[in-house]
C-alpha cells in the first residue's frame, strides 16, 4: 500500500469516527453564548476590518469567564449560525447555544435556511441576542425580517465625538454606573422609521436638545455630524440603546463600541455583562415599552 493510500485510508477512519462519536459538553451547566464579529460580508467588502471587532469578541469572552456567568465561543464567520448537527465535527450550532452575541453588518449572505434558523432561535426558541455597534447596519434593509427582530435600522451615524447621553431606564441591569445624564466619545448610529417605541423599551437616548453643543464640541468639524444631525427622525428621537422581547427571546442592542476604548470603560463593560445575563434569561428586567421621557 503506497503513502497516499495509507493516508487516504487514515482520513477515512478519522471521518467515520468523528461521524460516530458523541461528544460531551464540555462545559455542563454553563450558559453559552456565540459570538461573531466583523464577519467578511461587512458591505460587500471582503477586505474592510472593524478596527473595534477582535479586542470586542476578547472583551466579551473575558468577561463571561470573569464573571462566571457565560462560555463565549467566537467566531468571524456564519458557519454555526444553523440547527442540527453539522455531520464529521464537533463544531456546535445555534442548538448548543443560549445567545448570540453580534457585532457585525454588511448584507448577511447566508442561505435562507440559516435566516431562518436564526429568527427561531430567537423567536421560537427563547433564545437570547445581543446586538452591539454595528449590529443594526442599514443594509439590513436587505433583510427586513431581522430588522424587524432587532427594531431599530441604522440609517446614519455621527462621526467619533463627544455626544450627550440621557439614561432613560437606571433600573436595567448593568446600566447603574452611568449617571442620569452624560457625555460619551463614541460613533452613535441614527435609528430609522422601523423603530418604535410601541415595541422597545428605550435604556438610552442621545439628548437632541444639545446636539448644537455637541457640534461645537467638535475637534475637528465633520459634515458627517451634520448629515446624521439631519437625518434624525422627525420626532426627535434618537435611542442608542434598547431591550425588547421577539416572540419568546430577549433583544438587546447597544450602538457603543465602535471605538475600542469604548471596551475598556468599566460601565460599558458592566452594561455588557448585564445586558448579556439579561438575554441569557439568567436575570429579568421590565421591559414595556415607555413613551419619550
Amino acid at each position: 500500500m503506497n503513502a497516499k493510500m495509507t493516508r487516504r485510508a487514515a482520513l477515512a477512519h478519522i471521518s467515520a469516527w468523528m461521524s460516530s462519536a458523541v461528544f460531551a459538553d464540555t462545559w455542563p451547566g454553563k450558559k453559552k453564548l456565540l459570538a461573531i464579529a466583523d464577519p467578511r460580508e461587512w458591505y460587500g467588502h471582503v477586505n474592510y476590518h472593524h478596527d473595534s471587532a477582535s479586542h470586542t469578541l476578547a472583551t466579551v469572552e473575558r468577561l463571561g469567564r470573569e464573571s462566571g456567568s457565560w462560555i463565549t465561543i467566537m467566531r468571524t464567520d456564519m458557519e454555526l449560525l444553523r440547527k442540527g448537527k453539522l455531520p464529521g465535527t464537533n463544531a456546535r450550532t445555534l442548538d448548543d447555544f443560549d445567545g448570540i452575541f453580534y457585532m457585525g453588518e454588511g448584507p448577511w449572505d447566508i442561505s435562507d435556511e440559516q435566516k431562518a434558523n436564526l429568527l427561531s432561535f430567537v423567536h421560537d426558541d427563547g433564545k437570547g441576542f445581543v446586538a452591539g455597534h454595528a449590529g443594526n447596519g442599514g443594509h439590513l434593509l436587505l433583510w427586513p425580517e431581522y430588522a424587524q427582530m432587532i427594531g431599530g435600522n441604522l440609517v446614519s451615524e455621527f462621526p467619533t465625538t463627544d455626544l450627550p447621553v440621557i439614561l432613560e431606564d437606571p433600573k436595567f441591569p448593568g446600566v447603574d454606573g452611568f449617571e442620569r445624564a452624560f457625555w460619551f466619545k463614541d460613533q452613535f448610529t441614527v435609528v430609522g422609521p422601523n423603530f418604535s417605541r410601541e415595541v422597545d423599551h428605550v435604556i438610552m437616548r442621545l439628548d437632541a436638545s444639545k446636539l448644537e453643543e455637541a457640534k461645537a464640541r467638535q475637534t475637528t468639524p465633520s459634515k458627517g455630524f451634520e448629515r446624521a444631525a439631519a437625518t434624525r427622525r422627525p420626532d426627535g428621537d434618537m435611542p442608542i440603546v434598547w431591550a425588547r422581547k421577539y416572540g419568546k427571546g430577549r433583544v438587546w442592542y447597544s450602538s457603543f463600541g465602535h471605538e475600542e476604548t469604548s471596551l475598556d470603560d468599566r460601565r460599558v463593560q458592566k452594561m455588557y455583562i448585564g445586558a448579556i445575563r439579561w438575554a441569557l434569561g439568567l436575570v429579568d428586567a421590565d421591559v414595556s415599552p415607555h413613551p419619550l421621557r
